[in-house]
């Protein structure tokens, strides 16, 4: 059996040149997996202040327009009673409330989780009320303009629990005793 080689017992022909370059492989292979890290980087916090910016629009215009959403909860049998312009300021003040929060990096996991019910709400209409979600006829499975704005909160409810997770996972990372795990968590928790 062979014994693997080492700088130690190479020759001079076995030794890799220090001059010449990595192939052309590597090369895009590194160049990938630096692109790679530094979107891992920054997506955590590109979602976190996305979400921060549509949670300040959407709340923003519950108080230039409170009746589009007072309208919504008015075509639900679950809100109709919650239909008025207070209540829509109050749901655009969580909005707000909740984007400064996201924004300044604090109490994310609960904010997150609040933001989750909020957009919950929200989506219910879309379930709840077939009238206003669905486009005359055809009707199903044709959305109206009102059910395109109620389906997206799917996707800003998947990115509010993104953001809890992140949250949960750096937490944790930092409270690790030092030393402990792979070695990468500091790096990763100094991540913002």
């Amino acid at each position: 059996m062979d014994a693997p080689l080492t700088q130690s017992n190479m020759s001079d022909a076995q030794m890799p040149d220090a001059a010449s370059p990595a192939p052309l492989s590597a090369q895009v292979g590194h160049a990938t997996d630096r692109l790679f890290a530094s979107v891992e980087q920054i997506s955590a916090p590109l979602l976190r202040i996305s979400l921060a910016v549509v949670l300040i629009w959407l709340g923003a215009d519950k108080f230039v327009n409170p009746m589009y959403t007072v309208g919504l909860m008015r075509a639900s049998p679950l809100y109709g009673f919650f239909a008025t312009n207070g209540f829509a300021y109050a749901l655009g003040v969580l909005e707000i409330v909740a984007a400064g929060f996201l924004l300044t990096n604090r109490a994310v996991r609960y904010v997150g989780l609040l933001v989750v019910l909020l957009l919950a709400g929200t989506f219910s209409i879309f379930l709840t009320a077939p009238a206003v979600t669905f486009a005359p006829p055809p009707g199903f499975p044709v959305l109206s303009h009102t059910g395109e704005f109620l389906l997206k909160d799917l996707v800003l409810a998947a990115a509010a629990i993104a953001t809890v997770a992140h949250d949960v996972r750096r937490r944790r990372q930092v409270a690790r005793p030092a030393g402990a795990g792979n070695g990468d968590g500091a790096r990763r928790a100094s991540g913002v």
